[in-house]
């Protein structure tokens, strides 16, 4: 009994160490522009840029559902996103009832993370980037994985400040003559998943030891 319990000792740090492997992962959901007025009952099709880190693609496997969440405290409507050509980006066709949405967007095994408020009729007022994920991305270099069609210039100055967009890709890869463009962004914290391959391992790794100990135990 005393060598099961070293052996757990041993092995939940590993499981520790092993948890977070993953957690620090985070994306931003970046809109294209969208229209000036939104009608009742009526058909719009949004598109928006799923960019993790905030400068490229997602870069794993399975990445799950993809889609804009709209909530007014009594009802909860969803459309889900289809992939376009391009990579990241996606389109939902939406059409809502006159009243004032919550917008999040749903990001796979990213959590999902509020986007901003749509006014029906009316128009989408977006949600700033929170300070430190700007701060995140700034301090990255310039990803290209975009042709002429591109997401739009992720917006890292202060709100209120009026400061320029920053594009995700280099500005020689801007068409000449063109515009970044869009709306801002939203940022989300990836979720956990006991199935990942970082806890997958450390556990498989767990359960083999405590086998080999309990048939050594058998033996005796």
């Amino acid at each position: 009994m005393r060598r099961i319990l070293v052996l757990l000792a041993f092995i939940v740090p590993l499981l520790t160490l092993a948890a977070p492997a993953r957690a620090g992962g985070w994306a931003i959901t970046v809109m294209d522009p969208v229209p000036a007025k939104t009608d009742p009952d009526t058909t719009y099709t949004l598109g928006f840029w799923l960019l993790q880190h905030g400068t490229h693609p997602y870069l794993g496997d399975d990445l799950g559902e993809v889609a804009l969440r709209f909530t007014d405290g009594k009802k909860n409507l969803k459309f889900v996103g289809v992939e376009l050509t391009e990579p990241a980006h996606y389109a939902a066709a939406i059409s809502l009832p006159k009243g004032t949405w919550e917008v999040e967007a749903v990001q796979g095994w990213f959590a999902p993370y509020r986007i901003g408020t749509l006014t029906v009729p009316g128009g989408l007022e977006i949600a700033p980037v929170p300070s430190e994920l700007r701060q995140s991305i700034a301090a990255q270099p310039p990803q290209e994985h975009w042709g002429a069609i591109r997401p739009p210039a992720v917006p890292l100055g202060d709100p209120a400040s009026g400061a320029p967009a920053t594009p995700v890709a280099t500005p020689a890869a801007v068409p000449a003559g063109g515009s970044p463009g869009g709306t801002t962004t939203v940022a989300v914290m990836e979720r956990g998943s006991w199935w990942r391959p970082s806890y997958l391992v450390a556990g498989l790794l767990g359960v083999t030891a405590l086998a080999a100990l309990a048939y050594r135990v058998r033996r005796r």
